[in-house]
């Protein structure tokens, strides 16, 4: 596929408000994948990769021309904050505190190269954090799907974090803190 075939992808990043651990436990991390789910089949995005960690979250997807990337976001932080609220008691904290920060941060990728970099960034970030020694070891990332796909080997970089990745992180450190 030439440069001038290729549909973008977005990466986006979200993080959880003062980047507080909001989404440590699994029904949180499950309740954004359904939110996730309901906002792919409203604008029809294609996912190429997700991670979501206990204070941010990377989604990587092409969307398609007709809609605009901050659309797609908002539907999505509203469909997590309407389910989150369904969940929560009147007076729970996260029912009156900001559950995301602001600031969505997004990344074009023009390139095969730069899309696998992207998806390599994604599936590493829990290893990069101390979560689990073995990327393929996290529950809560695409990867284990893309294994099954044959895009990556259940071994993958267990010797260590691919060379991509150190451009993805220099690219995000002017951004913002420990993306």
């Amino acid at each position: 596929m030439s440069a001038s075939q290729f549909s973008p992808y977005q990466l986006v990043t979200l993080r959880t408000y003062q980047r507080a651990p909001l989404l440590a436990e699994d029904p949180k991390k499950k309740m954004l994948l359904h939110s996730l789910s309901e906002t792919k089949e409203r604008f029809k995005l294609t996912i190429a990769g997700y991670v979501i960690l206990d204070d941010h979250i990377h989604l990587l997807f092409s969307i398609p021309p007709e809609h605009e990337c901050s659309a797609v976001m908002n539907d999505f932080r509203a469909n997590f904050m309407r389910a989150s609220r369904k969940t929560a008691p009147l007076l729970d904290r996260e029912a009156t505190t900001p559950c995301w920060e602001h600031r969505i941060e997004y990344c074009s990728a023009y390139s095969t190269d730069e899309l696998r970099a992207y998806l390599d960034f994604i599936h590493y970030d829990p290893v990069r954090h101390q979560v689990v020694p073995r990327a393929a070891d996290y529950r809560w990332s695409s990867l284990r799907a893309r294994i099954a796909q044959g895009h990556y080997s259940e071994s993958w970089a267990e010797m260590g974090p691919p060379a991509a990745i150190a451009r993805v992180v220099r690219n995000f450190a002017g951004r913002a803190n420990d993306s």
